[in-house]
């Protein structure tokens, strides 16, 4: 009895699980049911209390982020040996009911899943993916690199293990394929068979018991992989090699293939080793960006006498408020603000940037920073799983877990691709046992081996992967899956003004006083007024403040206001306006000349006034990044035109792009123009990329094909984006173009070159053309022709 009914279940695994599916709550989920169960693994009430471990809201805590009604966390799967692995996995969890997303990076196995909390738990998740046969768990970076060790390790044995062998089987074949079987007494091929044997049998039972395992799997929950025709080469030819062997069978006609085995199987293993070390390499390139921050951190707090201590604390405990003590040589534990000391900083792991940035009271400080100078006391903003760093690491993990369209389109071929030769090699094994039975055998194991499609599914993702792992050290981090795609089919790109083709921090050119003030009086106004304001303009004005204002008042758009008090000018508090004219509503015939010119200049002119007449004007500029101009010629000699789109004045967009040789340029335009823009020139069939930095910039950024936010964008510009550059040398989104357009060119050598070997070598093995032992040096040489090439995607293909 269950819920009250009767009801039968083929194991006691199913009927756990659906008393799990019912105690949370879910009974509907069998009334909107709309297919029949896989046949699945059984499931002890051991395995179903651990999995339900996860769904403790205070352990969740640890690794599930939660937005609204929607959870994030990301999964570490065990057993994925191809593509059709991952594509049962992604079809059978995005089917469940509560599921948003669900996506396995190919290459790190690191699931990604999103879903409604509300509607499934997450250990029914864990439960589902158990049934089909892999196991999963939350991720953990630490857990990854041991299981990553061990992982290595058991591969080198079990290479081991299979060299050894293939070597010594050789040894003994040898004699057979060179003729001279017809002149050895049979007792000597007896002894060479049984030696043969005794050799092959650890390869089979224990180098390639992984095959073995996961073919079961497979035929278990009725989908095909990979392991499953070569599970099924390798017993083939072993059983029957045994067979032969201890029937004392010892006729020229029946060969024993006990050398083919273990060629077969090192070669498999060999590929497949060198396919895990570049996916180990990108978990140590994601790893090494959490191992930035320290264990520990020290604080500064206040004990009960009002006395400053210094306290040691974990740095996964830090809370926002803390006063974190860096002193030269060490690393921020955690993002914060300066609130005492002026030190410089080496940010570079972070995003590329080798020069130190000064920072001093106001400036923010990214965690995993070295501090290279003078001790820095700085307040956390944000908690440890709020972090840049973890920020980051979710981008990753978003931009990982998508697939390009050329990957997705693989991975199904492979799940199909495995149907197909294994009914070819039925409908060959058939014609040649009718043909010649002694030849059919043979032939079968040949066609399996030299169709293996371990090529096809990895043509694509090792070469993304590489790419995105170059990038990455380059300081240009992708978070989108098309990005690659993107690139290389930009035909236009459009670059914002402020802070992209600009450093976006202004200095005063000139200050021009009047009624007797002195320039650093009118300065000393200015800065008190603008250090109240995050505006750039008012970080012009940091080095002169030296008195505070008070009741200020920030316009938006206009200037800002406020009271300040000098007894150098008066008895009492004055109230002063620091803006354009128009904020400034006064008429004074001093400045009119001043502004007729300033509508002239490239430069921005605001004013200073008591409320009764205008005591200054400060005529500021922002300043052209060094980089800018050769990033703009590379990106003309691509044949990629270049566009400028600014909500700054004619006359300094103008300028700006006469500067540069930018002959497309829109000024003081509006976001809606900004999008209005793009709309045109993709009507016009452009593909258009964006460069931007502004929250104002997000609609233009949203309707481009592909989108770059600088390292400065706030992080709803960044999340909304399809590349960020971490470190703004704007030279390097050069590089990665550059690398997208590699990228692209050998992922068509790798598909090109899978498609061509098996349409040659299927119809060679099923004439009998191609012996078992030629067919695995072919399978093996055409994996490992993929991940080479893949390889050569490195540092010295950018720049």
């Amino acid at each position: 009895m269950l819920a009250g009914e009767c009801r039968q279940f083929c194991c006691y695994g199913c009927l756990a699980i659906a008393d799990t599916i019912i105690s949370g709550g879910l009974e509907s989920f069998y009334q909107h049911r709309t297919r029949s169960a896989l046949k699945t693994e059984e499931i002890s009430q051991v395995q179903l209390d651990e999995l339900g471990l996860y769904d403790d809201q205070e352990l969740q805590g640890e690794f599930v982020a939660t937005v609204n009604d929607l959870s994030e966390a990301s999964l570490s799967i065990k057993g994925i040996t191809c593509a059709a692995c991952i594509w049962l996995l992604e079809k059978e969890v995005n089917q469940l009911s509560g599921v948003d997303s669900f996506s396995i990076n190919h290459t790190t196995h690191k699931a990604r899943i999103v879903w409604k909390m509300s509607e499934l738990k997450l250990s029914q998740v864990l439960v589902s993916m158990r049934q089909l046969g892999y196991k999963a768990r939350p991720y953990q970076e630490d857990q990854a690199r041991q299981s990553a060790l061990k992982e290595k390790r058991n591969a080198l044995l079990r290479i081991a293990v299979a060299g050894i062998a293939t070597m010594q089987n050789m040894m003994f074949s040898m004699p057979l394929y060179f003729g001279v079987y017809s002149g050895i007494d049979s007792e000597f091929i007896t002894f060479f068979r049984w030696v043969s044997l005794l050799m092959c049998t650890p390869v089979v039972f224990f180098s390639a018991w992984p095959f073995i395992c996961s073919s079961f799997r497979d035929i278990k929950t009725r989908h095909l992989t990979m392991d499953v025709p070569i599970a099924f080469a390798i017993l083939a030819a072993y059983i029957s090699s045994a067979w032969i062997t201890l029937q004392d069978v010892t006729q020229i006609e029946m060969d024993v293939y006990f050398d083919s085995v273990c060629m077969f199987t090192f070669f498999i293993l060999l590929g497949r080793f060198i396919e895990m070390q570049a996916r180990h390499k990108h978990l140590n390139s994601e790893t090494d960006i959490t191992q930035l921050l320290p264990s520990t951190a020290l604080i500064r707090t206040i004990d009960k006498t009002g006395e400053y201590r210094e306290l040691c604390k974990p740095a996964h405990k830090l809370e926002i408020g803390d006063i974190l003590i860096i002193r030269q040589g060490q690393i921020a534990a955690a993002d914060g603000k300066v609130i005492e000391g002026e030190s410089r900083v080496d940010e570079s792991a972070l995003t590329g940037e080798f020069f130190p940035i000064s920072k001093s009271p106001g400036s923010n400080i990214i965690g995993g920073s070295a501090n290279i100078e003078n001790t820095l006391f700085v307040e956390t903003t944000t908690i440890p799983k709020r972090s840049r760093i973890s920020a980051i690491i979710r981008l990753l993990d978003k931009a990982h877990s998508e697939k390009p369209k050329t990957v997705e389109i693989a991975d199904k071929i492979a799940s199909h691709f495995i149907s197909i030769v294994l009914l070819a090699t039925i409908i060959i094994g058939a014609t040649w046992y009718y043909i010649d039975p002694d030849k059919a055998f043979m032939i079968i194991l040949s066609v399996l081996v030299v169709t293996c499609p371990c090529a096809l599914s990895l043509a694509t993702p090792t070469a993304i992967t590489k790419a995105n792992t170059v990038l990455q050290g380059k300081g240009f981090l992708v978070t989108q899956s098309h990005a690659f795609e993107a690139m290389t089919q930009t035909t236009d790109i459009i670059f914002d003004k402020t802070g992209t083709l600009t450093e976006g921090k202004f200095r005063i050119l000139s200050v021009q006083s009047y009624h007797d003030l002195s320039k650093d009086q009118v300065l000393e106004i200015a800065a008190a007024l603008e250090h109240h304001s995050n505006h750039p303009i008012a970080h012009a004005f940091s080095s002169f403040y030296k008195m505070d204002a008070f009741d200020v008042t920030t316009h938006l758009g206009s200037g800002i206001s406020g009271k300040i008090f000098d007894e150098r000018l008066s008895d009492e508090p004055t109230h002063y306006q620091l803006g354009n004219l128009s904020f400034i509503n006064l008429s004074n015939p001093a400045t009119s000349q001043d502004n007729k010119q300033a509508q002239n200049e490239t430069n921005l002119t605001i004013y200073l006034s008591d409320s009764k007449r205008i005591l200054a004007s400060f005529t500021l500029s922002d300043t052209i990044r060094n980089d800018t101009q050769h990033c703009i010629d590379l990106f003309k000699a691509q044949g990629i035109t270049t566009h400028m789109l600014s909500g700054d004045i004619y006359s300094s967009v103008e300028h700006t792009a006469d500067t540069l040789g930018i002959q497309s340029f829109k000024a003081e335009q509006s976001p809606e123009q900004k999008l209005d823009y793009i709309s045109h020139l993709q009507a016009e069939g452009k593909q258009v990329a964006m460069v931007g930095d502004g929250i104002n910039d997000l609609p233009v950024l949203s309707g481009a094909a592909f989108s770059i936010a600088m390292g400065q964008a706030c992080d709803i510009t960044k999340l909304n984006s399809d590349a960020i550059l971490l470190n703004n040398n704007l030279s390097v989104i050069n590089q990665a173009f550059q690398t997208a357009r590699q990228t692209r060119k050998i992922i068509k050598q790798n598909i090109s070159w899978a498609i061509i070997y098996n349409l040659c070598m299927l119809p060679l093995a099923a004439l009998g053309l191609v012996p078992p032992y030629f067919a695995v040096l072919g399978m093996s040489t055409s994996s490992l022709f993929v991940v080479f090439n893949s390889l050569r995607i490195d540092e010295r293909s950018v720049g």
